[in-house]
């Protein structure tokens, strides 16, 4: 079996976030932060600024019309939003291969699931959590990652045992004696992120009752993994909203809900998710 304390040790030896995107970091913390601040970070890293242009017109954030230049992308996005488009870029560009993972499909559902998460704030009018649903959501699985690359013997096993058809979860419990989400809490950690990510992260297959952001990437996860299968497992998953409880945990009684609405920007989100991450590949 392996042990957190093993894991802590080899996740230390996984590509960590540019230095670029930590000064990035630094400087949206900060309430005195200017466009020119941002932009001379970007000036950096030109393969970035490159990446987060062809972003920031991708299908998931062009709105009215294409930028042709960094300054305007920052002023229409926002510094957070600039931001966990800087993460997201090198997340995927650092960890784009794998020996056992499909990594195209599983950075296309962990986008899906950040995008829905964020989607899902929009619809209730929580603004000030969109960005920190998407990051949760893009994060969420990198447990899976991390596990390929620094275990990756024990972890072919599990791989074989999900595409027969058992769930990730439950072969990785039942082979290593731990999960991705445990492994990826540990990650998140080590790269400093808040302790409501690392949260998220970890519990996002049982949200504890009443956890806001476990119980909304719980529910986005599933959402996606009803659309798009995750493996042989997930056809057979059927979702009964009613019945799940972070959707009541997102969803206060009483409160105005559109089922129908939700649907629909689900399903333009697996579109966004598709195009983002072929986005986010290219070199």
């Amino acid at each position: 079996m392996i042990t957190e304390e093993l894991i802590r040790q080899r996740v230390r030896n996984l590509p960590t976030l540019p230095t670029t995107v930590v000064a990035l970091g630094r400087a949206v913390d900060d309430d005195r932060c200017t466009v020119d601040r941002i932009l001379g970070i970007l000036a950096k890293d030109p393969p970035l600024s490159a990446a987060m242009l062809r972003l920031a017109n991708s299908v998931a954030y062009a709105g009215d019309g294409q930028v042709s230049d960094l300054r305007a992308a920052v002023l229409r996005l926002g510094f957070d939003a600039v931001l966990n488009l800087g993460r997201t870029a090198s997340i995927i560009r650092n960890f784009r291969s794998s020996r056992h993972l499909d990594t195209l499909q599983l950075w296309q559902h962990s986008v899906a699931v950040a995008l829905t998460a964020k989607a899902i704030c929009r619809l209730q009018r929580n603004r000030g959590l969109e960005e920190t649903a998407f990051l949760a959501g893009l994060l969420h699985d990198i447990g899976k990652i991390a596990l390929d690359h620094c275990f990756s013997e024990e972890y072919a096993p599990v791989v074989d045992a999900f595409r027969a058809g058992e769930f990730l979860v439950d072969a990785e419990q039942r082979l290593l004696g731990i999960t991705h989400a445990q492994v990826g809490a540990l990650v998140a950690a080590n790269w400093s992120f808040p302790e409501d990510f690392v949260e998220a992260i970890k519990e996002h297959h049982a949200p504890p009752e009443g956890a806001l952001l476990p119980s909304l990437i719980h529910l986005s996860d599933l959402l996606v993994r009803t659309r798009i299968p995750n493996g042989p497992a997930d056809e057979s998953l059927v979702v009964v909203l009613e019945e799940v409880p972070a959707f009541h945990t997102i969803f206060q009684p009483g409160a105005d809900f559109d089922l129908e609405r939700l649907t629909f920007s689900i399903d333009d989100e697996l579109d966004h998710a598709v195009a983002f991450v072929q986005l986010a590949f290219q070199d």
